[in-house]
């Protein structure tokens, strides 16, 4: 299955007082990664909202573990990739590694998001082609992505 990588350098702005990651930054950075790998997939997200009825990919639930801390000037590598589909959501891993060892990990299930035709957003089943996107062994460095 398709994987992306991104470095990340851990900024001043990233802490909190005992200077490691605050950790919101965990969920912003698997949510950029999820985006990320779509479009480095070939789907390019922010042309295809409000086009074939999609709105979107959202979160349903999500979870991370925390191992080890990070600290500010730290570049950490994140590795992002949907490890299931189901018929209308799929299930993204995200593993966070500075110097080759994990030090935190977490998912997302996001659904295929179409309108619902009263302004609203409902799931629906995923494309196939989009599915196939991701259905090959690669990893991409989406880093510079902006």
């Amino acid at each position: 299955m398709l994987k992306a990588v991104q470095k990340i350098r851990v900024e001043w702005s990233h802490c909190d007082p005992a200077g490691i990651i605050f950790n919101p930054h965990y969920y912003i950075w698997m949510d950029q990664g999820t985006h990320r790998i779509f479009e480095a997939a070939g789907f390019d997200m922010p042309k295809e909202i409000g086009t074939n009825n999609f709105k979107g990919l959202p979160l349903v639930t999500s979870g991370a573990t925390f191992i080890k801390p990070v600290r500010y000037g730290d570049t950490i590598e994140l590795f992002s990739t949907i490890t299931k589909f189901g018929n209308k959501s799929f299930r993204m891993e995200h593993s966070f590694m500075f110097e080759n060892a994990e030090v935190a990990n977490g998912f997302e299930v996001r659904v295929w998001g179409n309108d619902d035709g009263q302004g609203g957003m409902v799931g629906a089943p995923f494309p196939e082609k989009i599915k196939r996107l991701f259905d090959r062994e690669e990893t991409l460095d989406t880093t510079t992505m902006i």
